[in-house]
C-alpha cells in the first residue's frame, strides 16, 4: 500500500511538473498573442520565476520572458553573427581590444522601459575563456563579463531582478 501512494504521489507530481512548463498560466499565453501573433511552435519553460516562450520567427530565434503576472519583462533575438549588426555596434566591436577573439554568438536583448543590448560573446582558439560584451545600441561598450563556466548566461537573472 505503501508503494502505491509514493508511487501515485510521484507520479501526479511528474504530470504537474510536465503541465506547468509546457502551459503557462492565461495572463502570460495573452500578453504573448499580443506581442507576437502570428508566432507558431512555441515551446515553453521557466527560467528563474519566469516564463520563457522559445520560437523562430522571420528567421531568427527568439526567447521571450514574462513575469508570473503575465508583463513582458525581455526578449531575447539571436542575430547569429556580426553581420546582423548596426554599423555604429559593429565598428565599436571591431575598433575594441576584442576584434581579434572569435566570436561565438551576437544577440540583441530588448526590455520593456530600458534600450536594447547588444551582447556579444567572444572566446579565443584552443583557450576555455570566454567573455560577453555588452554594448548600446550607439555602440557604447557598457561592461564585459568572463562567462567561461557558466552554464545560464544570458537570462533573466543577468538584467531583471524578481
Amino acid at each position: 500500500m505503501k508503494n502505491i501512494n509514493i508511487g501515485a504521489f510521484l507520479l501526479l507530481l511528474l504530470l504537474s511538473m510536465s503541465a506547468f512548463a509546457g502551459t503557462p498560466p492565461g495572463n502570460v499565453q495573452g500578453t504573448f498573442k499580443k506581442m507576437y501573433p502570428t508566432a507558431n511552435g512555441t515551446a515553453w519553460s521557466q527560467d528563474g520565476g519566469y516564463y520563457c516562450a522559445n520560437f523562430v520567427m522571420n528567421g531568427f530565434t527568439k526567447n521571450v520572458w514574462f513575469n508570473t503576472q503575465g508583463q513582458w519583462a525581455m526578449t531575447q533575438t539571436d542575430l547569429v553573427s556580426l553581420d546582423r549588426l548596426s554599423p555604429t555596434v559593429y565598428n565599436a566591436f571591431v575598433s575594441g581590444s576584442y576584434a581579434s577573439w572569435v566570436v561565438d554568438d551576437v544577440t540583441m536583448v530588448e526590455f520593456p522601459k530600458w534600450q536594447a543590448i547588444i551582447v556579444i560573446k567572444v572566446g579565443q582558439d584552443n583557450v576555455d575563456i570566454k567573455y560577453q560584451l555588452f554594448y548600446t545600441p550607439q555602440g557604447v561598450l557598457l561592461k564585459t563579463r568572463n562567462v567561461s563556466y557558466m552554464h545560464d548566461i544570458l537570462g533573466p537573472g543577468t538584467f531583471l531582478s524578481n
